[in-house]
């Protein structure tokens, strides 16, 4: 540790002062601690240099001091060593910047990839979507354009991947593919998104996806008739009765007619999440998050009717036993097979559309039936109601009533306008 210097300053030279310190040496003098003493617009100004064992002496103090006054002199550079060093500071911070953005333009779409994985999908995604995404990556975008450099990426790259999937006929029509590739469209969109966020990508070059229509489905579900949702009733019990299929799986099914909700909602109902004194399920993972769903009477007799397994916290337990959840493809095989029975062709999702359309017709104040559905947004409950063709036909009959009884009630009100003009 330096020990305190007790000696004053002694001027060696305009503008330059030092001081001794008291016992260190250097050479067979004592070691000198060199300062410059100078004037800023009026301002006096003392600025350290160092010791003279570091390497100062009186002529290399003079040559800084004369490097400062030429530039106070001049206005070029910096007039004092502070001015100095944070010049110094933000040339080397600017420098930093500049590799670090040189580094970022190098680096190619495998790299953002592996930085939206960690950052996106394991952070936001859930297991399914996470699964799609990886695929989608794997066999559409990483063979065509994993090893570019993601600045270098173009709108023709990006839309020749979101093409990728469609097929046409002899005329030049789509005919299948529209759905993959809207997930390619949406998949490619968020990374690059991502990649202008984190300053992977030069602002000034935008989305590649940005000028390339999204490719659109038009909406494949309709509305279930009653018929066809007996018929699927139907079918699930005589599979029951005939031990045709797994039960775990015809009771989801069941349930999700019964309540509407999502099949990948039921498939992560717990026990602890069937609230009998409140007549509730808790769904806790849904798309809009936790949701409290009423819960009729026969949805939890076909609840309680699942056989509850010791160790299995799922209602909808995995075929094999344990505590994992029945898995979707599982259920949604048991479905086909079921529909197929039935004579129906839909989907599973079909049948929340046919639910949240029931609860629509049934009760004025929408309000009501987003509470069955577990939909947060008007808009979003509104997208899977269907019009019922036999209320619209019911409709069009009273319409058609209704006027042709204003057409009857017309000619008197003709005469009553005529006896009006005829009186002035």
């Amino acid at each position: 540790m330096v020990k305190r210097m007790t000696t004053g300053w002694i001027t060696v030279a305009p503008g330059i002062r030092c001081r001794e310190h008291p016992t260190r040496k250097h050479g067979i003098r004592p070691d000198r601690y060199f300062t410059l003493r100078f004037s800023i617009n009026g301002r006096q100004v003392e600025e350290a240099l160092g010791w003279a064992s570091d390497g100062w002496s009186l002529k290399r103090a003079q040559e800084q001091l004369g490097v400062l006054r030429t530039a106070q002199r001049t206005g070029e550079g910096p007039a004092s060593l502070r001015e100095r060093a944070q010049t110094k500071r933000r040339a080397e911070r600017d420098q930093a910047a500049e590799e670090a953005a040189r580094e970022r333009r190098e680096k190619t779409v495998a790299d953002l990839w592996e930085r939206y994985g960690k950052e996106v999908i394991a952070v936001a995604n859930k297991p399914r979507t996470a699964a799609e995404k990886i695929r989608m990556w794997e066999r559409c975008v990483n063979p065509a354009i994993g090893a570019l450099k993601i600045k270098d990426v173009t709108q023709e790259d990006a839309g020749a991947i979101v093409r990728s999937p469609l097929r046409l006929d002899a005329g030049g029509l789509i005919v299948s593919g529209k759905g993959e590739a809207g997930n390619l469209y949406r998949l490619l969109h968020h990374i690059f998104h991502k990649a202008l966020i984190w300053g992977l990508r030069p602002r000034e070059l935008g989305n590649p996806l940005d000028n390339i229509d999204q490719p659109r489905v038009a909406r494949r579900e309709r509305l279930l008739t009653a018929g066809e949702i007996g018929a699927l009733v139907k079918a699930l019990d005589d599979a029951a009765v005939r031990g045709a299929e797994t039960p775990q799986a015809i009771a989801a099914i069941k349930a999700a007619i019964l309540t509407g909700a999502r099949i990948s909602e039921l498939l992560n109902l717990k026990w602890e999440h069937i609230r009998r004194d409140e007549m509730e399920l808790h769904l806790v993972d849904t798309k809009t998050g936790f949701s409290r769903r009423p819960l009729s009477a026969q949805a939890l007799a076909t609840l309680d009717g699942v056989e509850q397994m010791p160790g299995a916290p799922f209602v909808f337990r995995a075929i094999r036993g344990g505590p994992r959840p029945l898995a979707y493809n599982t259920v949604e095989k048991v479905f086909r097979r079921i529909a197929a029975e039935a004579g129906v062709k839909c989907t599973m999702h079909t049948i929340r559309h046919w639910f949240a359309t029931m609860t629509a017709n049934s009760v004025n104040n929408p309000r009501v039936g987003m509470q069955l559905t577990g939909h947060k947004s008007h808009q979003a409950y509104m997208a899977y109601i269907h019009g019922d063709k036999d209320q619209a036909r019911a409709l069009a009959d009273q319409l058609a009533t209704l006027a042709v009884g204003l057409g009857q009630a017309g000619s008197n009100v003709t005469t009553i306008a005529k006896r009006r003009g005829s009186a002035r």
